[in-house]
């Protein structure tokens, strides 16, 4: 299917939207899923059609290795974010204390 524009319906009888898979299956491949994939509101259908062709093994492996290393860069940024609160507080109480 080549053309976005006509997408598929869904067995809940909604237009699917083109989602992407994040899995270590098939990272960055996109495909045409329900509305209500996953809803709290409604239950869902669970349909799912490719929209991109399956990707070599190759592609697979370094695009996971290359969303490991950002998670990790992520994750490092976060702590470096919590270290850096942490010590404006530390400062500030130790200036209000003064």
């Amino acid at each position: 299917m080549d053309d976005p524009t006509r997408r598929p319906v869904c067995y809940c009888g909604l237009v699917t939207e083109i989602k992407t898979s994040w899995t270590t299956g098939n990272p960055g491949r996109r495909f045409f899923g329900c509305k209500n994939h996953a809803s709290l509101r409604y239950k869902s259908c669970r349909f799912m059609q490719w929209y991109d062709p399956p990707m070599t093994p190759r592609a697979t492996v370094v695009l996971n290795g290359l969303l490991r290393k950002l998670n990790g860069l992520e994750r490092g940024r976060k702590k470096e974010r919590i270290i850096w609160v942490c010590l404006v507080i530390v400062m500030m109480l130790f200036l209000i204390c003064k």
